[in-house]
């Protein structure tokens, strides 16, 4: 077995956090990746991983490795992959990372016939698709060390080993229960923020950066409402607004069909100033020849995917 193989198999392992799933991802068994594993640690001369109950954690001499080799592996991965050509009958697996809420309200019906198999209609390539949650940082760096093939946040990836576009605009809606009496129409900047500072408000986490950044922008005051209720999931901020604990400013994206089946109401059209933040799929630069990312950000992409 080649040494190289040793490399493939612990990078394999490192970015699964198990065994099984790296043996998975290689179309190899379970045994065969950790004979390779076992020979490679037997070589280093330490342990590169520490079993745990919740998986393969790496040791610092795991951490230090992997930082050594998984560029050039990478990179040679884009090679072969360039040797094979694009009409590979291998089923691949794709590692997309995001926000559960931008998953399940926006991508997931737009990624369907990309899983499907059907690569001969040329309606995608029949790849696996493995979802990740995260938040924005958090993820960016999991794409940069190879943890994930592509990533949906509404950051730009500052990193030069990464490469990104835009998908589109991101949009906010200011919501309420759907028995909330409106503030009256006309109001100025300094009578809204006072109708809004009366109200309760739901919110995703204490800081509310999009919150307190139109507060600041727009309604030229600071953010002193009372929070009911801080839940960390926008799904569930959604739900509690329907329920009437207060008023949120969420994603379009995820509260339009709560807005078209009237589970809550618009308080203000706020949409329309709280511009400049963005939908973006980021990637490797290493990676940048996929065809199965490429397919990813035109299906997340286009008018009909304008939030």
């Amino acid at each position: 077995m080649s040494q190289l193989e040793w490399y493939r198999n612990f990078l394999a392992v490192y970015r699964a956090g198990s065994v099984s799933e790296a043996a998975r991802a290689r179309h190899l068994t379970q045994p065969a990746v950790s004979q390779q594993l076992a020979a490679l640690e037997s070589a280093v001369g330490v342990p590169l991983f520490v079993r745990t109950p919740k998986g393969m954690k790496p040791t610092a001499r795991g951490d230090a490795l992997y930082e050594q080799v998984f560029d050039a592996l990478d990179r040679l991965e884009q090679v072969s992959r360039g040797l094979r050509g694009r009409a590979a009958s291998a089923m691949t697996s794709v590692r997309l990372g995001t926000s559960p809420e931008y998953f399940q309200a926006f991508a997931l019906e737009r990624l369907g016939h990309l899983t499907s198999g059907d690569a001969q209609s040329g309606q995608g390539g029949g790849f696996e698709l493995v979802a990740h949650f995260g938040e924005d940082a958090a993820l960016l760096s999991m794409l940069e060390t190879g943890a994930l093939d592509v990533a949906v946040t509404s950051l730009k990836p500052t990193s030069r080993t990464l490469q990104h576009r835009v998908l589109a605009a991101k949009t906010f809606a200011l919501v309420g229960p759907p028995g909330l009496e409106l503030p009256t129409t006309g109001l100025d900047a300094a009578g809204l923020a006072r109708w809004l500072g009366a109200q309760p408000w739901v919110g995703y986490s204490q800081e509310l950066p999009a919150t307190r950044r139109f507060w600041q922008q727009h309604l030229h005051s600071r953010f002193e409402a009372r929070q009911r209720l801080v839940v960390p999931d926008l799904r569930a901020v959604l739900w509690a607004v329907e329920l009437g604990y207060g008023v949120s400013i969420l994603p379009e994206i995820l509260c339009r069909e709560a807005l078209v089946q009237g589970r809550v109401r618009e308080v203000w059209p706020v949409g329309a100033l709280m511009q400049g933040e963005q939908w973006v799929l980021s990637y490797r630069a290493v990676d940048g020849d996929r065809a199965e990312l490429a397919q990813i950000g035109d299906a997340l992409s286009g008018e009909e995917a304008l939030p």
